[in-house]
């Protein structure tokens, strides 16, 4: 059994880091060196029970999916059980041992589960520390998540931007040409930044107020939330603007991606207001090019969109083949954002 002060130790770890996808990192390796278990995985599943992302922890170091993803039976009959009652952990014997789900966190977009999987039945003194080391989680896990996000819409803020496009940074290859027979690779680290911006906004305050503006952001969000994966990522950057990161294949399906969800939005109708639209620019995302230059090219083609009728999606390459835009120029002595 791990002493008190290792214990400690372990606690005051976890509660350092300040990044959400590292603090599950954490609770795993963190748990992992209490237990010893057999195995132990994270898996968070979307507002209708399908899961959308699994993280395992083994050989000192955890891997992430996000596809091909499926329920095992035990998760399955654990979710059942957790998600309509007020219990927090559900326990199930298996050839391999003793399957042991715990509620991470439940909220109305998702919850998330740990599982572990142990040789025997849990003592009553492990139970005792789990219930402790997850309610100190959880408490944490709030504070940060409410430190990243935008009150209004619910959307990660721009604080949290930097630190997202640095993320993706790490993802992309460095040899930007695929390798055969590894189409599915390619595909999964093709990013693209994207730029959002509800037309006439300024409008819609001066002639309903700004409840009603607010409400025009909130139902943007909500729409934006449900149109794209769970791993893309949403910002909202200030006022009326929003930027995204998605993940597609190439120009072509990022386009009829952003395609669907500006028809999504002009064919909403919000009470009072009517009907909005917006207009959005993009821009492909590679390692050569810095985090405040990716910004701007996407900027470019937005107010492109805006110029020229809007409701509209414009992407900074096509800008640059027709000679409407030009690569900026980087500079040795320069210094990279990432």
């Amino acid at each position: 059994m791990i002493s008190a002060p290792r214990l400690l130790e372990k606690l005051a770890g976890l509660t350092a880091i300040r990044d959400l996808e590292l603090l599950e990192f954490s609770l795993l390796k963190t748990l992992n060196g209490i237990l010893m278990p057999r195995s132990i995985s994270l898996m968070r599943l979307n507002s209708l029970g399908r899961p959308c992302m699994e993280i395992v922890y083994g050989e000192d170091h955890c891997s992430v999916r996000y596809e091909d993803l499926h329920l095992s039976r035990e998760v399955e009959l654990a979710d059942q059980h957790l998600s309509s009652s007020e219990a927090q952990q559900y326990s199930v014997r298996v050839e391999q041992g003793v399957v042991n789900v715990f509620v991470l966190t439940a909220t109305r977009t998702g919850r998330s589960y740990l599982q572990i999987t142990t040789s025997t039945d849990l003592s009553k003194l492990d139970n005792y520390l789990m219930a402790g080391v997850l309610q100190i989680y959880r408490n944490f896990f709030g504070l940060m998540q409410h430190a990243q996000t935008d009150q209004l819409t619910g959307l990660a803020n721009r604080k949290t931007f930097e630190d997202c496009v640095a993320k993706v940074h790490e993802l992309m290859p460095q040899d930007e040409v695929p390798v055969e027979n590894e189409r599915r690779s390619a595909r999964a680290h093709n990013y693209w930044l994207v730029m959002v911006d509800i037309d006439h906004f300024k409008d819609v305050n001066d002639r309903f107020g700004h409840l009603f503006g607010d409400e025009v952001l909130v139902m943007l969000a909500q729409q934006m939330k449900s149109s794209f994966r769970e791993d893309d990522m949403i910002f909202r950057f200030g006022g009326e603007e929003f930027v995204m990161i998605l993940r597609c294949s190439d120009q072509e399906a990022c386009h009829t991606m952003l395609s669907r969800f500006r028809e999504q939005i002009e064919q909403m109708h919000i009470p009072q207001v009517g009907v909005v639209t917006v207009s959005l620019g993009a821009t492909r995302m590679v390692r050569e090019t810095f985090t405040g230059t990716l910004v701007d090219y996407a900027d470019q083609a937005m107010y492109h969109s805006k110029r020229n009728g809007r409701n509209r999606v414009t992407f900074f390459e096509d800008l640059v083949a027709t000679g409407l835009a030009s690569v900026e120029e980087i500079k040795s002595q320069d210094i990279s954002f990432f």
